[in-house]
């Protein structure tokens, strides 16, 4: 459970400096994590503990969160997003932006597995300024879902959606039962696995 530690790990870092929401060393920690499980699989990596690597793809450049090398050759990346406030009215712009930086790195010939992370409760402040926990809707399960199954491309982008229990007094996290249906993996170390797998 490594990166549920991590994930929930923000939260805290976040309620002790609020400001630390804007830090790259908040996501440090576990960028590092993925890269490292990455690496035994035999291949070299350029993330936020080494200088995240710049793509230029053909109608586009962007920064990947993991770069994944083979010798010196790029052939893949991971993207990971953790939600840590309001999720219902963003949901669509944290899609859109995935469907397009993934299609950015497909067209460049470059397999990516779209990691995020979901809270089951979002925290947030009301326009009272109150804080208040949101439940994602199903609509942001539906996109997903509805994506995988609508003949994307597997051999190029893998997705995984894992939603979060997440304890804001304690802040442990453990996965949901509520899941996508056409993602098979059940967690983020099976989903890396089989990802680094593909690319041998």
């Amino acid at each position: 459970m490594e990166y549920l530690k991590l994930f929930s790990d923000q939260f805290k870092t976040v309620q002790e400096n609020p400001y630390a929401t804007r830090s790259s060393a908040l996501l440090l920690p576990i960028h590092s994590a993925i890269a490292n499980q990455v690496e035994t699989y035999g291949f070299k990596t350029r993330s936020l503990k080494n200088k995240e690597y710049n793509f230029f793809g053909p109608y586009g450049e962007k920064k990947l969160d993991i770069a994944i090398f083979d010798e010196n050759k790029l052939v893949g990346a991971i993207m990971f997003k953790g939600i840590r406030s309001e999720y219902n009215k963003n949901r669509n712009n944290y899609f859109e932006n995935m469907r397009g930086e993934s299609q950015l790195l497909i067209d460049g010939n470059i397999p990516v597995y779209q990691i995020i992370l979901i809270p089951m409760k979002c925290k947030h402040k009301n326009s009272a300024g109150k804080i208040v926990f949101e439940t994602p809707d199903e609509k942001s399960t539906e996109n997903y879902n509805s994506y995988i199954l609508s003949g994307y491309k597997p051999e190029k982008l893998k997705l995984g959606v894992f939603y979060i229990e997440l304890n804001y007094e304690n802040f442990t996290a453990s996965y949901s039962t509520r899941r996508v249906e056409a993602i098979k993996e059940t967690t983020m170390t099976e989903g890396i696995n089989n990802f680094c797998m593909s690319l041998r």
